[in-house]
């Protein structure tokens, strides 16, 4: 016994941590290297303790007798809380990668900022759509979905049951393959606007030689997509909890497809 605690207990205390910290490392935001790993670390220990009280009773039906057996039920702990994070990335990944569609058709491609928040180089009207999406993230209380697929994660899945089946690998590269989708959808309006403002321009240009319309480009096009851009903001809230509902099923499937 050590403080009241058997050793069964303190063992069983780090599986659980194992499974949370391998899906807060994989989460966005949370999992980016800026983050320091002892905010992470802690994080991972006060979520443990949290949902200790959730967890069923035969989630460890057999406990791990030798040490060999135990790194078995650890890295396959990791391997499911890796599946869980990485599913839930990618929701985050199509924000980012439309943001930078529009940012590149609008000229923002040319200079690009470091993000210390994301450790990347992205350019301003990327960085301004991130945090402006985790804003909304936030005060949408959609980070519970996540939390909600944690806790789901240990009444579906025993403690070493990972067992992913046959279907999980075309599973995981359809949602990959959604992103691209998913990213084209969001940027739509703006690059369908700033279509439409390249080939007037194109046509001034045939018109009147005299005009630099390379010049004059790049202004008509950053307000122009800024205009639409702003047009399409109060929608995003709508389409942020439509966008996470369907990531919430995502992951409830990847559950499944893990689950033995």
């Amino acid at each position: 016994m050590i403080y009241g605690l058997s050793v069964e207990n303190i063992l069983t205390g780090a599986l659980i941590f194992i499974r949370v910290s391998g899906i807060l490392f994989a989460l966005p935001f949370i999992g980016d290297s800026p983050t320091p790993v002892r905010v992470r670390i802690l994080l991972a220990v006060a979520m443990t303790f949290t949902i200790q009280g959730l967890i069923p009773g035969t989630w460890l039906p057999v406990f791990p007798e030798d040490m060999f057996a135990f790194i078995v039920f650890v890295f396959k702990e990791l391997c499911i809380g890796l599946f869980i994070g990485f599913t839930a990335r990618i929701a985050f990944d199509c924000l980012v990668m439309a943001a930078s569609l529009v940012g590149f058709q609008m000229g923002f491609g040319v200079a690009d900022l470091m993000m210390p928040d994301a450790d990347v180089q992205m350019n301003a009207f990327t960085a301004f759509h991130r945090i402006l999406m985790i804003l909304i993230f936030l005060s949408l209380n959609l980070h519970h979905i996540y939390l909600d697929a944690i806790v789901r994660s240990f009444s579906m899945i025993p403690a070493g049951g990972i067992a992913p089946n046959v279907q999980m690998g075309a599973f995981l590269i359809q949602i990959t393959g959604g992103l691209f989708r998913i990213s084209m959808q969001l940027a739509a309006p703006v690059l369908v606007a700033l279509m439409f403002t390249n080939t007037a321009l194109g046509l001034i240009a045939r018109t009147v030689p005299q005009l630099n319309v390379f010049t004059i480009s790049f202004p008509i096009g950053f307000f122009v997509g800024l205009g639409v851009y702003l047009a399409c903001l109060p929608f995003f809230p709508g389409w942020l909890t439509e966008h996470f509902s369907q990531s919430q099923e995502q992951i409830l499937l990847t559950l499944k497809g893990i689950s033995p």
